[in-house]
C-alpha cells in the first residue's frame, strides 16, 4: 500500500516538471564526450547489456562510457574493458542523491537506459532530459519522460533489446557479442586455490538459477543420469557450481555422484568466470552463468525451458 502510494506521487510529480520542462529530443553530438549507461538489474541482464555497450564503444572509441549498475552487479562491468567506471546504484535515497549531485555538474552528453528498475528513469530525466534514451518496455509508468523512446522490436534474440536502444543514440556497430574479460590475478588464484585438477580436463555443471525462477532448472535426476553418463564416457573432472539456493540440489548430486567436485556457494561470480576460462564446457540452464559462459567464449550446453528458447537467448556464434 505504501509502496504504491509514494509511486503514485513520485509519478504526479514528475508529470508536472515534464510539463515545465519537457523531455524535448535534443540533436545527437557527433563525438560525445561522456555517456551514461544505466544497467540495474540481474547478472544475465547486466551482460546483454555488455553488447550494447560494444556497439556504442565501437562507435564512438573516444568516449567516455559510465555505466551506473546495481550494487551487487556491478563486477560484470568492472570487466568490461569498453567501460571507463563503474557507479555503484541502490534504492536509497542516498544513491540518487549522489547520482544527482554528480552528474548535474559534469552533465553526460547521452543517457542510456539498459535494463533497469523503473524508478531509474526519473532519476536519469533529471541528468539530462533532452538526451534520454530508454525503451518503452522497460520504463513503466515513466516512459513520458524519455526525450528518445524507442519501440520495442519485433520478435529475435534478446541481445536486439539493447541494440535498437544504442542504435537510436547513433551506435552503428553489432550489438552481438557479450563481454566479460578475467583479470590475470583471478586467474591466478584460481590456479593455486585447485592446483590438484585445474591444468586437466573439466566440465561444470551449473546446478540451478535463482529460487524466483526455479521453473527454469533442471531436475535432480536428470543432472545424476547425465554426470554419470559423462564420466562413463570420458575423462573429465565434474564441477558443482551453484549459489546458496542451489546447495541442496548440489549436495544431492554430489552423494550420488562421488568424486565430483561441489563448489556450490564456495566461489565468487568473478572465480566463476576464471574457471569457465579454464573449463572444457558448461552445462546450464537459463543462468548468468550460461551467458557469463558466452562473454568469455567457454563453450555451454544450454538445458531451456520452452518459455526461455534458443532463438530467444542461444548462443549468437
Amino acid at each position: 500500500m505504501w509502496k504504491r502510494f509514494t509511486q503514485l506521487i513520485t509519478e504526479s510529480t514528475f508529470r508536472v516538471l515534464a510539463a515545465f520542462f519537457p523531455p524535448t529530443p535534443g540533436d545527437i553530438p557527433k563525438n560525445p564526450r561522456l555517456i551514461l549507461v544505466f544497467s540495474t538489474t540481474g547478472i544475465g541482464d547486466a551482460l546483454f547489456d555488455t553488447a550494447a555497450i560494444r556497439s556504442l564503444k565501437t562507435s564512438y572509441p573516444q568516449t567516455r562510457i559510465v555505466v551506473c549498475a546495481h550494487r551487487k552487479r556491478s563486477t560484470v562491468f568492472q570487466h568490461d574493458p569498453d567501460v571507463e567506471e563503474v557507479v555503484p546504484y541502490g534504492k536509497s535515497p542516498l544513491y540518487a542523491f549522489q547520482l544527482l549531485r554528480r552528474f548535474r555538474r559534469a552533465r553526460p552528453d547521452l543517457v542510456i537506459l539498459l535494463n533497469i528498475n523503473p524508478e531509474v528513469v526519473p532519476i536519469a530525466y533529471c541528468i539530462n532530459h533532452h538526451a534520454l534514451f530508454g525503451g518503452s518496455w522497460r520504463c513503466g509508468n515513466y516512459g513520458f519522460l524519455l526525450s528518445h523512446q524507442v519501440p520495442l522490436p519485433e520478435e529475435g534474440h534478446i541481445l536486439r533489446l539493447g541494440a535498437v536502444i544504442a542504435s537510436a543514440a547513433g551506435a552503428s556497430g553489432d550489438a552481438d557479442r557479450m563481454v566479460y574479460q578475467p583479470n590475470g590475478s583471478e586467474t591466478a588464484s584460481i590456479r593455486e586455490r585447485f592446483s590438484e585438477w585445474i591444468d586437466q580436463p573439466f566440465m561444470i555443471f551449473q546446478t540451478g538459477g535463482g529460487r524466483s525462477r526455479a521453473w527454469r532448472d533442471w531436475p535432480v535426476d536428470s543432472y545424476i543420469r547425465n554426470i554419470r553418463w559423462v564420466r562413463e564416457q570420458y575423462s573429465l573432472r565434474v564441477i558443482l557450481t551453484g549459489g546458496w539456493d542451489n546447495e541442496e540440489v548440489a549436495g544431492k548430486i554430489e552423494s550420488a555422484c562421488p568424486g565430483v567436485v561441489n563448489l556450490c556457494s564456495k566461489t565468487t561470480l568473478e572465480e566463476t568466470a576464471a574457471l569457465l576460462i579454464q573449463a572444457t564446457m558448461l552445462v546450464s540452464t537459463d543462468t548468468g552463468v550460461l551467458f557469463m559462459a558466452y562473454a568469455t567464449g567457454c563453450p555451454a550446453l544450454a538445458i531451456l525451458h520452452y518459455a526461455s528458447p534458443s532463438a530467444l537467448i542461444g548462443p549468437k556464434d
